[in-house]
């Protein structure tokens, strides 16, 4: 097997959205160098990891909710109470009118797919330790204030929110394989996949902290509670 690691952002989507939209990818290199492309959802976890890379050993960093609360009286995880995530993870799975319903129903699906397939070690389970787990899940919206400092302008703003993030990538020794400029930076969709992939190689480096309580399988359910969100440590931070 070759002995490179390569780090892949997932920036995920609704998959029960009336309108879907394929899922943004970056991967990242040892070198810092960053592609993005597209990958459409697949609850099985199929095309995840594109196929120049199957032979080399890849850390995937999903900006997803990896399981449920981890019991009937919590309307969210634990790592998501602590970050002030978005979306919450409630008991049971269920799609209906709650904000970011569906997002986490498809992710949560998601993940517990790629665990039960055997082949993704999830960071947090008793029987895979730190060194081989391939499998993490982070949260974009706190680790750029991580990354910066500060609170940053709101990501879906071209020449502002996402002009700061790219720039706090560059400024991390990023450098993207598409061409973008002060006119047109990433889309705040690339920018998440980027800082995602950009975390799995700082968790490798051992530069990350851990949100949360470790991830259980609710074997009745069918589903994964609980979990680690991981974040970049705060002495890393680029300014």
């Amino acid at each position: 097997m070759d002995k490179e690691t390569v780090f892949i952002g997932i920036d995920l989507t609704d998959p029960y959205a009336k309108q879907q939209r394929p899922v943004t990818r970056a991967v990242l290199h040892d070198n810092l160098h960053c592609n993005f492309d597209e990958w459409n959802y697949e609850e099985s976890g199929t095309g995840i990891i594109p196929d120049v890379l199957q032979n080399k050993r890849c850390i995937i960093a999903i900006d997803g909710s990896q399981g449920l609360a981890g019991s009937q009286v919590q309307n969210m995880r634990n790592c998501e109470h602590q970050l002030g995530t978005a979306g919450k993870s409630p008991f049971e799975l269920v799609l209906d009118k709650r904000p970011f319903a569906g997002f986490i129903k498809g992710s949560v699906e998601l993940f517990y797919s790629l665990y039960k397939s055997g082949n993704f070690h999830l960071f947090g389970m008793d029987s895979f330790s730190k060194a081989t787990s391939i499998l993490i899940e982070v949260y974009p919206g706190a680790a750029w204030r991580v990354l910066a400092g500060e609170q940053l302008k709101h990501k879906k703003t071209p020449l502002a929110g996402r002009r700061e993030r790219f720039d706090l990538l560059k400024s991390s020794g990023i450098t993207l394989g598409n061409v973008f400029n002060t006119e047109k930076p990433p889309t705040h969709d690339q920018l998440d996949a980027g800082l995602a992939a950009y975390i799995a190689y700082l968790f490798v480096k051992g530069m990350t902290v851990d949100f949360g309580t470790s991830p259980f399988e609710d074997n009745s359910c069918r589903v994964l509670r609980e979990g680690f969100i991981v974040q970049p440590d705060s002495k890393i931070n680029a300014k």
